[in-house]
């Protein structure tokens, strides 16, 4: 490579990137050690469980692995890789019930978090699109893109969801 990097290294930016744009890392294990924790706890908004965050993270950072030569912007699919195979646990869950299957509880932590047991109150799209907002820090137009929805329905969850969430915590 003319550039002097090896194959399958990034380079990396001299100064921080303003917040909502994506870090060109030098190489996957600069991105394991800056995301993994951030993604657990987007991963946790989302599945309410430390394991099953953790379990859906890994296979994220398996999928970048896999894929890492041919990614122009691996923590944007970093990212996106999460908030799916998030959604897709809860899918799962849910057929689970569903057919009659035992359910799943998750672990009950000794430190409760009040805003998760919250979070979890409201719709899957309103809980998923403010975990995003405001755990992730993402955009309306990043959410869109990593739910597959348009701005406006982000627009509208997230206003609903606020509303609602505001209702849970005054009972």
């Amino acid at each position: 490579m003319a550039s002097g990097l090896s194959e399958g290294e990034r380079p990396v930016p001299r100064e921080p990137a303003p917040t909502g744009e994506v870090l060109k890392l030098a190489s996957f294990d600069d991105l394991y050690r800056t995301e993994y924790e951030p993604m657990v706890r987007l991963a946790r908004g989302l599945v309410d469980a430390r394991e099953a965050a953790e379990e859906v993270v890994q296979d994220a950072f398996a999928k970048v692995f896999d894929r890492w030569s041919r990614l122009d912007q691996p923590g944007a699919y970093l990212r996106t890789s999460v908030v799916n195979g998030s959604r897709s646990e809860l899918r799962k869950r849910e057929v689970r019930r569903r057919i009659g299957l035992r359910p799943f509880i998750p672990p009950q932590p000794d430190d409760q978090d009040y805003l998760l047991d919250a979070l979890n109150q409201l719709s899957p799209t309103q809980k998923t699109v403010l975990v995003l907002k405001f755990y992730a820090d993402m955009t309306e137009k990043e959410i869109a893109q990593a739910m597959g929805v348009r701005p406006g329905t982000v627009k509208s969850a997230t206003s609903r969801g606020l509303a609602e969430l505001r209702k849970v915590v005054d009972q």
